[in-house]
């Protein structure tokens, strides 16, 4: 039974976030402290941790992250975050500096994008001598010699500005188009650029923030610098979704903003989707995915499948990634799977693949768009697989895993790919489906492919046929 009692345990720090390397100090501190004295807002302690890692900078004063993605549930603060590192920018940071700089600000709709220089325009006007020019989707303010622009997420937003800080709210509302082609170019010939991105997790059109997610992921499972500081308040795949435990983790600001009685009333809603999405900052409904919250999460065992094995490779729908997962025992005999590698190129790929191949016990599995240009030395070594055989293997390999059969080593990404992988019937059987899940399931395809080539291996020695004569007697 739910009850109302205090809230305890709310996180402070996100459950997924990349390291910042390099850092010799940061303005974090600075911000929350203008915040107070300027808008009389004390922030919150996610707030002041999250201000802390992406307002890191280098030896040098350079952005140790040039670009970051933050996502929390709704109404835990963001536009709170986002108006203070503004204000602060555009009064403090480039007090001294003389050389004339223009911020930009957008979000997925631009009422929302308007309503942030509504509130924040008019302080700065009066405490720093701004000045304004209002004009629906042409919202400007001039500060010294540096200018803050207010514009629709468009694929033509910012053409013809140079930005020295962009900020994007609600990012999954924002095409790849206006991201990729309008915005992030307008920073290219700026010496030390800042893009700041903060949102809710998104739906399955979301791909600009998908992306850039993927990569923070790949960055926390490789500890690599991805050029991106990603963090992100949301519920561990173990936890059941609707347990205020959960609840705690996507919602920082739970018991100052939000009531936790407020997120048992909103989660007794008919439309359990939209909690999950909004309360939880989930991208998938866990009630229609393949595995129950805490299946895949049980088998993480930190262990490494041996040499050889199965390795399966897949290319993203929008041919932008490949993926590889290899299936093999461990040294104690149990079925193992890890992220063997994630390329952005086929040429690359395939470097991986050959040097992989190395290894003369390793089966490469492939699919047609890959086998297409497969080397002539590789053919014999690879076996193709398709739909059919995610068909044939799913339902097994679900079972395996419901049964503590499949360790794996704990990848993020690997675990993102199946929490959000939704199952469609088929006859007689069910089969993972790109179309019906919210987001990239290309590391969940590859584990079914590589799990069931490897539990189906059979000898690939010709049979031996053997005959005998009947026996003359005398």
């Amino acid at each position: 039974m739910i009850t109302t009692k205090p809230v305890q345990g709310v996180a402070v720090e996100p459950r997924l976030e990349t390291a910042v390397r390099d850092s010799a100090g940061s303005y974090g501190d600075d911000v929350a402290e203008w915040a107070l004295r300027v808008l009389n807002v004390e922030v919150m302690g996610w707030q002041r941790h999250i201000l802390r890692q992406l307002l890191s900078y280098d030896a040098k004063g350079r952005w140790c992250n040039h670009k970051a993605l933050v996502s929390v549930a709704r109404q835990n603060g963001k536009t709170v975050l986002m108006k203070s590192v503004l204000g602060w920018y555009l009064s403090q940071y480039l007090a001294e500096e003389k050389q004339p700089q223009t911020v930009i600000s957008t979000a997925h709709e631009l009422s929302l994008a308007v309503s942030l220089f509504t509130d924040l325009a008019p302080v700065l006007a009066e405490k720093f001598g701004a000045k304004l020019k209002r004009s629906y989707g042409r919202n400007e303010l001039q500060i010294g010699p540096h200018k803050w622009l207010v514009r629709a997420a468009t694929h033509s937003a910012g053409h013809g500005q140079s930005t020295a800080l962009l900020l994007v709210d609600e990012c999954w509302g924002v095409s790849q188009d206006a991201l990729d082609v309008g915005l992030l170019p307008t920073q290219r010939a700026q010496p030390n650029p800042l893009c700041i991105m903060l949102s809710t997790a998104g739906v399955e059109s979301s791909t600009a923030m998908l992306r850039w997610r993927e990569q923070g992921l790949r960055g926390i499972d490789e500890g690599i610098d991805t050029g991106i500081y990603f963090a992100e308040f949301s519920p561990d795949p173990a936890l059941d979704p609707m347990s205020p435990e959960a609840w705690r983790m996507a919602n920082p600001a739970l018991g100052t903003t939000i009531s936790e009685e407020t997120l048992i009333a909103e989660s007794m809603s008919p439309n359990r989707a939209a909690f999950l999405r909004s309360s939880c900052n989930l991208w998938v409904q866990s009630d229609v995915g393949w595995l129950s919250p805490g299946q895949w999460a049980a088998g993480a065992k930190g262990t490494m499948p041996l040499p050889g094995g199965v390795l399966a490779v897949e290319v993203s729908v929008d041919n932008g990634r490949y993926c590889a997962v290899r299936v093999n025992k461990t040294a104690a005999n149990e079925l193992c799977a890890t992220v063997e590698f994630i390329a952005d190129t086929m040429s690359q790929t395939w470097q991986l693949l050959e040097e992989a191949a190395k290894d003369p016990k390793l089966i490469i599995a492939v699919t047609p768009t890959l086998d297409v240009n497969c080397p002539l030395h590789l053919k014999r070594r690879r076996v193709i697989w398709g739909y059919q055989e995610v068909t044939r293997y799913t339902a097994a390999v679900r079972q395996m895993i419901i049964e503590g059969r499949i360790e794996h080593d704990g990848s993020k990404m690997l675990a993102e790919h199946i929490g959000r992988a939704v199952a469609a019937r088929t006859a007689g059987s069910i089969a993972l489906s790109s179309q019906r899940s919210n987001g990239p399931i290309e590391l969940a395809r590859c584990l079914v492919a590589a799990v069931g080539f490897a539990i189906g291996q059979r000898s690939t020695a010709k049979p031996m046929i053997v005959t005998t004569a009947p026996r003359r007697t005398a």
